[in-house]
């Protein structure tokens, strides 16, 4: 939009004449006023902040496809293996500290730090953090002897210490990447890594016990970080800066990680006996096919679960936990259904169905549902920004 002085320095460079100033003032100032109005924001909406267009994505996968193919060098470097044992680890170590100081740190310098792009900058940092455990895993099992990959089920003490020292070196480089960059996707994935950083350490100095704390560590490792995620959230209330999207990011690494736990406990508490491994949860809800008779007490659990989730999810206005919430939700309704001795495809698509209702329920009525819930919550004060009130009319 043209101001006047600018149509009056048009006018004295000779571009337009002095009488032609006035007239083509009042002519775009009359456009601007009859332009529509660009709808505002709703306040208290989880606005996705970190794609713009398609370019984003396109360098974000020549990222991925970059740091894939540096893997493939670093495993081809470890399989030829050779020399003094714990060798071609140290080598790959070194190689892993090289890419991720030199190549992904410079690389967030240009696409995060200068033209800030951010599924791009997400990218990098994955790239970045993994490299870095790479790094301090490889580096730290290298010194004391280790040689070879490491394995997840490795028993020996340098494959506890090197797996320990990965997820703190991935840990770190996530956090480093916040400290620098200041990309809110950084700061969740830190958190996320930081729960399997505290596994490994208590499967370095206790290994007996990780399969009896792995639940737990889960539960409140996703508790922890969803209060982070809360105490983000009271800052900014009204979603509009990079604190809501901190607490974006720990609200979405901390609700896989608190329903692995509780429907993992529930498994427990149904099959009594049964070792707690990854994973047992989701097996035990799998098997509700076959004639199991705690399958049905087991999906109501679950769905009980879900459902006090998504009031959480009402009263402090995210998403993001029912999103983590929706495979559990959709196995344990099949499981109900499949107790009705439904087929196969009307199992399917029963379960579809239920699912997809309730998601679309639930999102028409979000607002008014937050608004019966919150009727008694002030509008200032404390509690008004834990569960920030619902003010945009549907």
């Amino acid at each position: 939009m043209a101001e006047r002085n600018d149509l009056e320095a048009a006018a004295a460079a000779g571009v337009i004449t002095t009488e032609q100033v006035a007239p083509l003032h009042d002519f775009l100032a009359a456009r601007r006023s009859a332009a529509p109005a660009a709808a505002p924001a709703a306040e208290g909406e989880e606005t996705l902040r970190f794609i713009r267009n398609f370019h984003d994505v396109f360098l974000a996968i020549g990222i991925a496809i970059l740091a894939i193919g540096v893997l493939a060098l670093i495993f081809s470097i470890l399989s030829e293996g050779g020399g003094a044992p714990g060798a071609s680890t140290l080598i790959v170590g070194a190689v892993a500290f090289a890419i991720a100081a030199g190549g992904m740190w410079g690389l967030g310098e240009f696409f995060a730090r200068r033209r800030r792009l951010f599924l791009p900058a997400i990218a990098i940092c994955c790239s970045f953090a993994l490299f870095c455990g790479i790094a301090a895993g490889m580096l730290v099992g290298g010194g004391v002897g280790m040689d070879g990959p490491m394995r997840l089920g490795g028993e020996t003490w340098p494959m506890r210490l090197a797996l320990f020292a990965f997820t703190a070196g991935a840990g770190g480089g996530a956090l480093l990447f916040y400290t620098r960059y200041h990309l809110p996707f950084a700061i969740g994935l830190a958190g996320g890594v930081g729960v399997w950083c505290l596994l490994s350490l208590v499967f370095l100095t206790v290994p007996g016990a990780t399969g009896d704390l792995l639940l737990w560590i889960w539960l409140f490792g996703g508790v922890g970080l969803f209060v982070a995620g809360v105490w983000f959230d009271a800052r900014d209330p009204e979603r509009k800066t990079r604190y809501s999207d901190n607490g974006f990011w720990l609200h979405l690494a901390a609700a896989p990680l608190i329903l692995t736990g509780v429907l993992g406990l529930i498994s427990a508490m149904f099959t009594p006996g049964r070792a707690l491994t990854p994973g047992s949860s989701w097996e035990l809800i799998a098997r509700a096919a076959q004639s199991d008779q705690a399958a049905v007490p087991q999906a109501i659990a679950t769905l009980l679960v879900v459902a006090a989730l998504g009031f959480v999810s009402l009263l402090i206005n995210r998403r993001a936990l029912i999103v983590s919430a929706l495979i559990t939700t959709g196995i344990a309704i099949g499981v109900l259904m499949e107790a009705m001795n439904l087929g196969g495809g009307a199992l399917l698509a029963g379960t579809l169905i239920a699912l997809g209702g309730l998601v679309l329920i639930l999102g028409a009525g979000w607002g008014s549902a937050r608004r019966a819930l919150l009727a008694r919550v002030k509008p200032d004060g404390m509690w008004a920004r834990v569960f920030p009130p619902e003010t945009v009319t549907e």
